[in-house]
């Protein structure tokens, strides 16, 4: 039997490298971005945003949570990180996530404010 790359001319091996190499690099930045690849096809697009912000939550803005919405996050994880589960899984399971992603969101807001707003003296001056 002939090996792949002797059956296909020079673009088409080329073209399969790439796609490839791409499909790798694809991977490899979901699983940064706390998403599983295998599951995309199987939950609804809210499940995946709150899988994607329950990871972010977790390894960026950890000091602003409170104990109760760790535990919130780890159990939603737990529960999309269980394949037996994913039938189960609606976008209603993801709207906890989603809310602490927006008062997190809220108060790093209101912190960047404070940050950037110049005081009102140094404008006088």
């Amino acid at each position: 039997m002939k090996k792949q790359k002797s059956i296909l001319t020079q673009a088409q091996y080329q073209i399969l490298c790439k796609h490839d190499k791409d499909a790798l690099n694809t991977e490899k930045w979901i699983k940064e971005t706390g998403l599983t690849a295998c599951v995309f096809n199987h939950l609804p697009v809210q499940v995946l945003k709150a899988q994607q912000v329950a990871h972010t939550l977790l390894t960026q803005n950890k000091k602003l949570l409170t104990n109760e919405q760790i535990k919130t996050i780890r159990a939603f994880q737990r529960k999309v990180g269980n394949t037996k589960n994913h039938k189960n899984l609606n976008p209603s399971t993801a709207f906890p996530i989603l809310n602490i992603n927006n008062k997190i969101n809220r108060q790093l807001f209101k912190q960047h404010n404070k940050i950037s707003k110049p005081s009102a003296t140094a404008i006088n001056i």
